[in-house]
């Protein structure tokens, strides 16, 4: 059987965590040591992203993740960097629940799937830097 995108979605949906926006924009209060990237296009991400957010885009996620400042600061502090909370955000849910599941692969046993994406986060009215 040959699956559409939605259909893939769908079965990796239930491999992947995903927890809401307002528990995202919660931890994101009490908790520093996690890693909250939006993985939406340059020209998505222009118009406004969450504002805790590193800006990654999904084409070069699994590239570029380790090069990010903040990972190497949090992953020193872990015993294991397969533990490092890692939070990913796009447009509505199904880009990051992709990413997600393709990370689990690489071995990090901590991703999580913001459902909803920014439509959701935006519609909150959770911080938002536009620029």
């Amino acid at each position: 059987m040959i699956l559409d995108g939605k259909g893939l979605v769908d079965v990796l949906r239930s491999q992947v965590n995903e927890v809401d926006c307002s528990e995202m924009n919660l931890r994101l209060k009490s908790d520093e040591n996690l890693l909250f990237i939006d993985i939406r296009e340059a020209k998505e991400t222009a118009l406004g992203y969450p504002s805790a957010s590193e800006l990654v885009p999904r084409g070069v996620l699994e590239m570029q993740l380790t090069n990010l400042p903040k990972y190497k600061t949090l992953s020193a502090e872990l015993e294991s960097a397969e533990q490092l909370p890692i939070y990913l955000i796009c447009r509505s849910g199904a880009r990051s629940v992709l990413a997600a599941a393709s990370l689990q692969q690489m071995g990090y046993q901590n991703v999580n799937s913001v459902s909803g994406g920014f439509l959701a986060w935006q519609s909150l009215g959770f911080d938002v830097t536009c620029e």
